[in-house]
């Protein structure tokens, strides 16, 4: 999409991954694994749309001052203890919680600070939910007591609703927000989004995070509401699936705004001109055409749809939230006749 979303601006663009990849069949150079060190020093500037890449290409990207964003944003993600204590240390609301060296640690916490109603993370290597365990009583049932990895093991938030705020910041430190949106997931997989909706703490948030990090791109920061609490939850590098509807709801997208940012131009306008709601197709590997009355479909063109996997998105538009949230509710009907298999 970044890719797509970057042809009318004066680029050519190279992506590592496998031939056939998505990233391939629309770039203008495609490398391998094995090419990474020429696919750096082809380049003029190293980004990325999922922030668990290959450290040693990081590096080398950073070595040559070509990674953007840079490693400060990234590596704190690379282990959700670490992301904590950041997120603690620029004094943003954040559950409370505990790191645990492994997964007898991680089961004593639940029971000692929570009362066994808890949510147990893997440190490392989660993403789309994976190596979450939500325990409400019996931590029998989570498979992670023999476990030697370290885990980080937080309250279980009696949320009103989620949210997440896309931002951008440009190398001369302009900054600025997509309006939030609602967020619904399921199994720790975002099922759809709409909105606008808007919380000032929000964007506060994420301001104070992009320029303590001296981030350059578009970024996004994900939220629990509970009344009139806002407690962030975690934020990621990168663009992001709850800004997907910017291709189609926004002046400039979060993928052009990114392009933008990381070349040093000016970054584009962030207003919607509309209600909108992104709904992800998951683990399909067609969608019934009928789909098309109610919105844009976003076919990522992947090889293989497995349970879970994001094939792409449909994109709705409306006058206001409740008719989105109408086409959202088509939408979902027509690709889950039988409901969802997460």
């Amino acid at each position: 999409m970044m890719v797509l979303e970057g042809r009318g601006l004066p680029m050519k663009f190279g992506v590592l991954e496998g031939p056939g990849s998505p990233g391939c069949q629309v770039s203008d150079y495609c490398f391998t694994l094995s090419e990474a060190k020429e696919a750096v020093e082809w380049a003029d500037v190293v980004t990325f749309e999922f922030e668990h890449v290959d450290d040693g290409v990081l590096q080398e990207a950073q070595q040559l001052s070509k990674l953007t964003p840079n490693l400060k944003a990234i590596l704190p993600k690379r282990d959700r203890r670490e992301e904590r204590k950041l997120l603690s240390s620029l004094g943003l609301p954040v559950p409370r919680w505990y790191p645990a060296e492994d997964g007898r640690e991680a089961l004593r916490l639940l029971k000692d600070q929570f009362n066994n109603v808890g949510v147990v993370k893997s440190a490392k290597g989660g993403y789309d939910g994976k190596g979450q365990y939500f325990v409400r009583g019996d931590p029998s049932t989570a498979p992670i007591r023999e476990s030697k990895e370290p885990f980080v093991v937080e309250d279980l938030v009696d949320f009103d609703y989620e949210a997440s705020v896309v931002a951008v910041r440009g190398k001369d430190g302009e900054f600025r927000t997509y309006q939030p949106s609602f967020n619904v997931n399921k199994a720790g997989i975002l099922i759809y989004s709409f909105g606008p909706t808007g919380d000032e703490a929000m964007t506060s948030y994420a301001r104070r995070l992009a320029e303590a990090l001296d981030y350059v791109g578009t970024m996004a920061v994900e939220f629990f509401v509970k009344e009139s609490s806002v407690i962030v939850n975690e934020y990621a590098p990168r663009v992001h699936n709850t800004g997907h509807h910017t291709l189609d709801a926004a002046r400039t997208s979060q993928f052009e705004n990114h392009l933008r940012a990381i070349a040093g131009l000016p970054l584009g306008e962030t207003q919607v001109h509309s209600a909108y709601g992104t709904v992800n197709i998951l683990g399909l590997s067609d969608v019934p055409k009928e789909v098309l009355r109610y919105g844009r479909l976003h076919w990522y063109g992947k090889m293989e749809a497995r349970k879970r996997r994001k094939m792409g998105h449909v994109n709705v538009l409306g006058e206001d939230i409740r008719e989105v949230r109408e086409k959202i509710d088509r939408v979902l009907s027509l690709l889950y006749p039988n409901g969802l298999d997460l």
